[in-house]
């Protein structure tokens, strides 16, 4: 953890429990293409990811359908042994949130790997109202964000994780 910025707000979309623990990270670093799989330092990122998280008793990560979220979740699956679940990338996070309460996942702790225009947005609707709703710059890859819940009020915690954001191939 390199940095630590914390925000909070009482409004709340879904009802999380107070062991609720939401990791969220956009997907590592990607080739060009319609669905692009990881480039090398999108597959190091992944490396990076897993090692960060494997002691951090994650139950379920949500991915979307693009091979990027789920190539950036195939290292800790796999380390701890976790299935994924898939969601619909799209700015009104509803099936997400159908899914997180399909898989009874209010309560645990859980992996989301979005997009740079929907993590905002998904951290706005787990209850931080006031959480800036700009895009992810393109070039961002190593943001790691945590929202927790103390007596039903959310915080996030921004923080960084594996080297520092490069650009990716379509970026560059």
């Amino acid at each position: 953890m390199l940095s630590g910025t914390f925000f909070s707000c009482q409004a709340q979309m879904m009802q999380f429990t107070g062991k609720a623990q939401v990791y969220l990270v956009r997907h590592a670093e990607k080739l060009s293409g319609q669905d692009p799989l990881l480039t090398k330092d999108g597959n190091k990122r992944a490396g990076d990811l897993m090692r960060t998280l494997q002691q951090k008793k994650i139950r379920r990560i949500y991915v979307t359908e693009y091979k990027r979220t789920q190539g950036t979740a195939d290292s800790l699956r796999i380390q701890i042994g976790i299935d994924t679940v898939h969601y619909l990338s799209d700015t009104s996070c509803t099936d997400l949130f159908n899914q997180i309460k399909t898989h009874k996942d209010l309560g645990n702790t859980i992996l989301i790997i979005g997009h740079s225009n929907t993590i905002p947005i998904i951290i706005r609707k787990l209850g931080i109202a006031n959480y800036p709703l700009e895009y992810i710059p393109d070039t961002a890859f190593d943001n790691l964000f945590l929202v927790t819940f103390k007596k039903s009020k959310p915080y996030v915690k921004k923080m960084k994780y594996g080297k520092a954001s490069g650009a990716s191939a379509t970026m560059q």
